[in-house]
Formats: C-alpha cells, structure tokens, sequence
C-alpha cells in the first residue's frame, strides 16, 4: 500500500488500466523491493521478492484484475534477479585503494610474513585470475593433491610451474634467478597443469612492469619463487607459503586471504568490522579483480575471455559497475559544469589517468 500511495495509485487494483500497464506496474513494485524499500529497509533475495509479489497477485484475481501480458515485465525482472543470485561466488573486486593499502602494510612485515605472501599472490592474480584451489589450501598443515593422475602431485602452483624467462626467451634455471636482478628476468611464464576448463597444461606468459614495479607480476611471482626455495619447499609442492611467528612454515589457505582482504577493505573504505558486507570479498574476489582490470583498460571480450582463461563469454557475469567506470562514463559524456567548452575525453584518456594502477601486458 505505501508504494501504490508513492506512486500515487488510488487504487490498487488498477481497474482503469491495461493489463499490460498492470504488469509493468508490478515490476516497478519488485524493482523497488529488490532495492530495499521494504519495513526493514534492506535488500530482499529472490524468494522473498517473489512471496511479495504472489500478495500483490493475490489482490489482482480477487478484484478480477488481470496482469498478463504479452510483454512480462515482472518476468523479466525475476528472471535477472534469479540468474544474478545464481553467479557463482559472487564478490566484490579489490580496489586499487586496497591494493596499495596491502603493498603499504607488507612494507613493515618480515618478507615471509603471511601479510607479505598473501599481498604478492593478489599482486600476481591481478594478472592471472588465478582460482583460490591454484594457489592456497584449506588447511595451512595439508595440500590438495590430484588423486586421479600418477604421483597424486600437487593440485596448486608448484616450483616447476614457474619459468622464468631471459633476453629473446632463454628460460632461466635456478641459479640463474637466485644470481641475476630483475633487470635480467623479461617474462614469467606460468602453466596451468590442472584446470576447472579441461584446458590442461596452457601455459601464458607475463612481462616484466618497470612503469609500475609495486604491481608488476614478474616481480611479484619471482618473490613467491624465491621464497619457497628460501623456506625449503620441494620444487613439486605448493608455492603458497608463508613462514608463521613461531618460525614455521605454514600453506597460505583461502580463510586467511579472505580474513586480510576484509579487513584492508574495512579500513580503505570504512566499513564497520562487522558489516555483512564484507563478506563479498574472498579469494574469488582477485578473479572478480582481473577479469574488471582488462574490461577498465577497455579491452576486447575475447582478450579477457583468452587471457584469464575462460572457455566462453561467462566472465562477462562478474564485471561490476564500478567507481572506475563512473569515471569512464562521466568522461564520456563531458560532463563539465564549470567550464564552457571542452574537448571530449576519449576512453584512451580514462585510462592514462589511472596508468600507475593498470595493469600492463
């Protein structure tokens, strides 16, 4: 009844209106219930969307009013409720002011620190989109092992799934990378052996950033290399280390990485510890970050899909509208009170704005 008094509707029974006026109507009302303009004040889920709508429904048949249309409004504002509720691990990405929070704070911890670690795995996922079973556990004393192959070898990046590469693409052995800087180490070559895709064994290569070198993934998987042979990891167990205060060293696990993304997100973005938002950052959330960070850089669908490894356009279901393409977007338009003629900006100008926090391929 208070929307229809919102809407100024005497009557909710519409006996005045078309069917099809009486549906868009009611998909109005499960748009603004899908809002949070409920006695709660909050957002509501697909189910109790739905059990709203059957009393409005309910009130229609008995005034022996009809909402069927042949353009169904309320069904498609269902349906893209339901298939949005059913994106799987739906997460928020990291924002470049989490990110450079997480590189500000790893100044002050020990290199094999879990803060340290953890940092440079997102570092390196912001190139990859790497999934949370290709680098971290679920337990920091165990790893996931591939049952179904010979030698159960480990599910998650080890050692040998690292190479990294010279002038014209010589492959660097061990001692070349503890011996040589970093101004010798153009590329780091990585190779899925077990992929969610069946695309087993791909191998993608990352070049070396010296625009950005806080966010550079060539810096930062050689960091992650260098500490795994530093804390006497086999070349085919997990990279995902950390070392713990008790001079242990432990599996970095996703808890862990969730546990430091909600808290970098709490303090960037003031949020209270204890807001159920923050739940949408997970390990899931630096894929959500990757797949964001090529489509801000205005790149091609069929870039991202091959370069983050999808098998088909389902990526597309985690780009997020966010702050970066509020920018894109007023740029676009000109938006410009205060001046009385401008240029317009062209995307290409968006994104030289943010160079130091893109990514560079």
């Amino acid at each position: 009844m208070k929307f229809c008094q919102r809407m100024e509707l005497p009557d909710p029974g519409m006996p005045n209106q078309s069917n099809e006026c009486r549906n868009y109507f009611l998909a109005c009302y499960a748009v603004s219930l899908i809002q949070g303009q409920t006695i709660l004040g909050t957002p509501i889920r697909y189910q109790t969307v739905l059990n709203y709508l059957k009393g409005a429904f309910k009130l229609l048949r008995d005034r022996k009013s009809s909402f069927k249309s042949e353009k169904d409004y309320v069904g498609i504002i269902l349906s893209a409720l339901a298939n949005y509720e059913c994106v799987p691990n739906r997460r928020n990405m990291i924002t470049d002011g989490m990110v450079q929070w997480l590189i500000n704070a790893s100044r002050t911890q020990g290199p094999d620190s879990a803060m340290v670690s953890i940092t440079d795995w997102i570092i390196l996922g912001r190139y990859t989109g790497a999934r949370a079973s290709e680098w971290c556990q679920t337990t920091q004393s165990h790893h996931a092992i591939i049952r179904e192959w010979p030698g159960t070898p480990s599910l998650a990046f080890t050692r040998d799934d690292f190479t990294f590469l010279g002038h014209r693409e010589r492959r660097l052995t061990d001692g070349d990378v503890h011996n040589l800087t970093i101004d010798h180490i153009n590329h780091v070559r990585i190779e899925w052996r077990k992929q969610k895709n069946k695309d087993n064994g791909q191998k993608i290569d990352f070049a070396r950033d010296d625009d950005n070198p806080d966010y550079c993934a060539v810096r930062a998987a050689l960091r992650i290399y260098l500490r795994a042979i530093r804390l006497g990891s086999h070349p085919n167990k997990p990279l995902g280390l950390f070392q713990n205060p008790q001079g242990l060293t432990k599996f970095i696990t996703s808890t862990m990485t969730a546990d430091h993304l909600r808290n970098c997100a709490s303090l960037v973005l003031h949020i209270k510890p204890d807001d159920p938002s923050l739940k949408l950052w997970s390990t899931h959330s630096i894929r959500v970050t990757a797949a964001n960070l090529l489509h801000r850089a205005n790149l091609l669908d069929s870039y991202i899909q091959t370069r983050l490894r999808w098998k088909s356009s389902s990526f597309l279901m985690y780009l997020r509208n966010t702050i970066y393409g509020a920018d894109a977007h007023t740029k676009a338009i000109n938006v410009n009170l205060g001046a009385k003629e401008q240029p317009k900006a062209s995307y290409r100008t968006v994104q030289e704005e943010h160079e130091p926090i893109l990514i560079s391929i």
